[in-house]
């Protein structure tokens, strides 16, 4: 879905990249005449691996600060950060990982996740990036999915205690010696590092860096003559519209390139972008000179190197420009696959490369996409398309809306009927026929054709008649709308149904109208689609604060 990038923690590979600022604009004698463009090749791809690029950077910019983490207090310039990119890269070695092992970094935003990031790709072992906010079930998936054979945490970031987490699934840590973990669940696992302490079973990060000598130093010059562009660098979990959570797996040049045109398209100002994790994850972006209208209402134009089109996704037909159909990717962008499940890669990437994004958009005669929701969350009344995010703008125009979310719910006659879950602003008091006046003349379906509001307990909250809303569900909870995964349904007033599905990175929940006899599963919390995109922003000024 669209989004800003905001400074974090992973932004370094674009401060290597940016060699020289290109914004560019799109030309004005462009016109498309279908729903299909294709990004301009004039901006040859990289070969380059992200330790390349770091290297270029070192040896134009020594002395220029690159990171800076200021509730850590930590400052690294170029070439302080390549030394201990170094180091880490070394120690790895030294404790046994090898080229193509995969480590888990779990954790938030910190210095050493950047670092873990660089010493993992120099040596040739992919980083998997985990959620911080899993919890022992959804842990123990991603190692095993992956096969880990190392994992990196703190200690604690706010109630998560990792240590805690990861005994309910590997309680063998705590009679082990570091390194030598030997797991009857995580097989794989033998080597668990801790940033901030030593817990049994632990390698403290300090350890690590003083863990290389010169010999593995050899050792990290001789993988890096191997390593290729096309080499996996990082695994992200996306969870997908069904079933598990799946491993994105990005290369060198899928990110590189990415952070690349990034830096050129983007320049110094802040613009809006489209992207998935399966595509390194941007392929569409505004230019700086934009229009307003185009800025706020469109995600901006396909990048160079890339394809795009906009399909029926019932027939598969290419649909006519300003149509509302599957938005299809192709180009370097597109992920290798989802490790470990080629079928489940089958189903995303067609034979001819093509990634289905499973988001449902337009293109008009410019070439700008605009986004109009989830495949799955398209409402199908009486044979008509209905788009939530639509009906959800017009009525956020209510001066009384605080918040809505829409979704579709069984009806035996018309197959589906619109369901409106309104949040009135506090202090303010709303009926059905204030909405119902609100919408008439303006939608086709005034308030989802409800025949009748009810309120639940909490007198802030109206919602159409036919369905149940939690009080004590908070309204920014994604289960609300967009649940993906096999979900329980929530049963309905007269034996409706209803199946909330949506984005990818947002996860299961089981709840039902029992809800408060139920524990609230909120497994697979929502995963930061960016991942290591974080890490290709900027390099002409070589500054960064995060």
């Amino acid at each position: 879905m669209p989004f800003l990038p905001r400074c974090s923690s992973h932004w370094l590979l674009f401060i290597l990249l940016m060699l020289a600022l290109h914004t560019g604009v799109p030309s004005a004698s462009l016109r498309v005449t279908n729903s299909y463009v294709q990004g301009t090749s004039d901006i040859p791809l990289l070969t380059k691996t992200t330790g390349q690029c770091l290297d270029e950077t070192v040896e134009r910019f020594p002395d220029r600060e690159a990171l800076v983490f200021c509730r850590e207090g930590v400052r690294k310039t170029f070439a302080q950060f390549k030394e201990e990119v170094d180091q880490a890269a070394a120690g790895l070695l030294a404790l046994g990982l090898k080229k193509g092992d995969r480590l888990g970094m779990w954790g938030p935003n910190k210095y050493e996740w950047v670092l873990m990031q660089f010493a993992t790709a120099q040596a040739g072992i992919i980083l998997v990036s985990v959620n911080p906010a899993y919890q022992a079930l959804e842990l123990e998936f991603v190692i095993s999915k992956v096969g880990c054979k190392a994992l990196v945490f703190p200690t604690q970031f706010k109630t998560q205690k990792y240590y805690d987490i990861l005994k309910q699934s590997c309680p063998e840590i705590e009679t082990s010696s570091p390194g030598g973990i030997k797991s009857k669940r995580l097989p794989n696992l033998n080597t668990v590092i801790m940033l901030d302490s030593k817990l049994p079973g632990t390698f403290h990060m300090d350890e690590v860096m003083q863990a290389g000598d010169s010999s593995h130093m050899k050792q990290l010059r001789a993988v890096q003559q191997t390593l290729s562009c096309n080499d996996p660098i990082n695994i992200q979990f996306t969870s997908g519209t069904t079933g598990s959570p799946k491993g994105a797996t990005l290369s060198h040049r899928n990110i590189v390139n990415n952070a690349h045109l990034i830096g050129l398209r983007l320049g110094f100002t802040e613009q809006v972008a489209y992207g998935t994790t399966e595509n390194s994850p941007v392929t569409f972006m505004g230019f700086p000179d934009d229009s307003i209208t185009r800025k706020t209402e469109t995600v901006g134009c396909i990048f160079p190197h890339t394809e795009a089109k906009i399909e029926d996704p019932e027939t598969g037909q290419s649909l006519p420009l300003n149509t509302a159909g599957e938005l299809q990717i192709r180009g370097y962008c597109v992920m290798l696959g989802y490790w470990g499940d080629p079928d489940k890669t089958s189903e995303v990437v067609t034979d001819e490369k093509w990634y289905k994004t499973g988001d449902l958009a337009s293109l008009d005669e410019h070439g700008y996409c605009k986004i109009i929701g989830r495949c799955k969350d398209m409402i199908i009344r009486g044979g008509e398309n209905i788009y939530p995010a639509e009906l959800e703008q017009f009525l956020h125009t209510h001066p009384k809306v605080e918040e809505v979310q829409v979704v579709g719910v069984k009806d035996s006659r018309m197959g589906e009927e619109i369901c409106a879950c309104i949040r009135v602003k506090t202090g303010q008091e709303c009926t059905e026929e204030e909405i119902k006046a609100f919408c008439k003349g303006k939608v086709v379906h005034p308030a989802g054709q409800t025949h009748g509001f009810r309120r639940t307990g909490d007198p802030a909250w109206i919602v159409p008649a036919g369905c149940c809303l939690f009080p004590d569900l908070p309204f920014q909870d994604p289960t609300v709308h967009r649940v993906c995964g096999s979900v329980p349904t929530h049963h309905l007033w007269q034996d409706s149904e209803i199946q909330a599905q949506g984005t990818d990175g947002e996860a299961p929940s089981a709840l039902s109208w029992e809800r408060q006899s139920k524990k609230w599963d909120k497994s697979a919390p929502l995963q930061p689609a960016l991942g290591l995109f974080h890490l290709c922003l900027g390099l002409c000024s070589g500054d960064l604060l995060c």
